[in-house]
């Protein structure tokens, strides 16, 4: 009796000493880099789950000194660990070099963004709210609100006049006749078109304003049959206007070189004549000499695009290869020097479309080039002026009011179908990456 109570004692007593060597381990676990990993599973010696890590890498395991416990994770290699008496345990994982299967890689390619093959789109734009589109089928005419899923929020009919929808500076869409202008507003159920007004008062309204800060609005006026640009800054608050810069063309720098070179020739062959029509000295003169002379050059008004990008000012002067940038109070910061739109032994330069299409939800710029049809845009580094990546649309020719918006680009397509006296475009988007 005493004997067995002995081994009893015995017992009871590894039993005690044993359960008193259990140790509570605070584990991490990381990967080589040092981030935390979630979801790796502890083993001990007997495949029993004694700990999952949570969302920072970390949990508390109970194992005893000289036990092996097994960590895996479906992503990296399998580790195990012999349990010494430390109480706070940094695990490093290693990831998997796994063997994959060949796949085929399917170049990124074009589909409609609108699937409805019983009308075309006349003109679209693509905001936060989604696409905004004007739609016929020859007869009639309607204005869509779409989602970018394609889902149909809102539809409206309107005359089929209208073939043109823009938005201003502010956000609001406007629908566009030869002789009358719509705001446009979608709650996503039913579509309202206010503010009606003539095209000439939308003009005047909308067209001198070309960007707003949350401090500034920018103005332009042109001058020399839209060979100089003036930009003016606003002020929001008190409505003071101010003198931002100036953007002038070849054409124009070439008037005033006559000018003054016509000045000089009347002088070198009329030594002893007193008066000279002195374009510093009249420049009613001037200004009239050099119109006329602009007048009979072939002249298209300068393209200047101006943009808010991160709420500063950016402005592009192609006749002096520069960006501007000018802050939201429109103070002068910087100038980047560009030459992304001169002819280059690069023959896809000699064709810059004098175009820049802007994504304001990734404030990015891309330029637009064209070669026998195919587009290709490449997006500028605002911070160098040089290209970073290169975009060919080459799966449809000759696209037209080419959009970006997110990283996707957006473009009508002249579609197969046709209807009497006009060509029938297709809305498609593409990533671009």
């Amino acid at each position: 009796m005493r004997l067995i109570i002995s081994l009893w004692f015995i017992l009871l007593s590894c039993v005690v000493f044993s359960q008193n060597n259990t140790l509570n381990i605070n584990v991490t676990v990381s990967d080589s880099t040092g981030k935390a990993l979630k979801d790796v599973v502890i083993y001990n010696s007997k495949q029993k789950v004694i700990g999952i890590t949570d969302n920072f890498g970390i949990t508390t395991i109970s194992a005893q000194p000289s036990d092996t416990i097994v960590f895996s994770h479906i992503s990296f290699e399998q580790i195990k660990v012999t349990v010494s008496n430390e109480r706070n345990v940094l695990v490093i994982m290693k990831g998997k070099t796994n063997m994959l299967h060949e796949v085929e890689i399917i170049e990124n390619a074009p589909h409609l963004a609108y699937k409805n093959k019983e009308v075309w789109i006349v003109d679209y734009i693509v905001g936060n709210e989604g696409i905004t589109a004007i739609t016929t089928t020859g007869r009639s005419s309607h204005l869509l609100h779409l989602s970018f899923e394609q889902d149909t929020l809102s539809i409206r009919q309107i005359g089929t006049k209208y073939e043109h929808i823009t938005r201003d500076v502010f956000g609001n869409i406007h629908l566009i006749g030869p002789d009358s202008t719509y705001q446009v507003y979608s709650n996503g159920k039913y579509m309202s078109l206010l503010y009606g007004t003539t095209r000439e008062k939308y003009n005047n309204t909308f067209a001198p304003i070309v960007t707003l800060t949350d401090s500034i609005l920018v103005t332009k006026q042109s001058f020399y049959n839209g060979q100089e640009i003036a930009f003016f800054k606003v002020n929001l608050n008190n409505k003071k206007s101010e003198f931002l810069c100036d953007v002038y063309s070849e054409a124009k720098e070439m008037a005033k070189n006559w000018t003054r070179d016509n000045i000089r020739l009347l002088r070198a062959q009329n030594p002893d004549m007193v008066v000279f029509y002195n374009p510093i000295e009249q420049p009613e003169y001037r200004a009239e000499v050099e119109e006329n002379i602009l007048k009979r050059i072939m002249l298209k008004e300068i393209y200047v695009p101006v943009f808010n990008i991160n709420n500063h000012v950016y402005i592009f002067d192609f006749h002096k290869d520069a960006i501007y940038k000018y802050s939201n109070l429109g103070n002068y910061i910087d100038r980047v020097d560009i030459g992304f739109h001169r002819s280059f032994q690069n023959k896809i330069n000699k064709n810059w479309d004098n175009n820049i299409i802007f994504d304001k939800v990734k404030n990015e710029c891309y330029a637009q080039f064209s070669q026998n049809g195919i587009v290709t845009l490449k997006k500028i580094n605002l911070k160098t002026g040089g290209i970073t990546d290169t975009y060919i649309l080459d799966s449809h020719v000759f696209p037209t009011n080419i959009q970006v918006y997110n990283g996707i680009v957006y473009y009508l397509f002249i579609d197969i179908r046709q209807t009497i006296g006009k060509d029938c475009k297709s809305l498609y988007k593409m990533i671009l990456k």
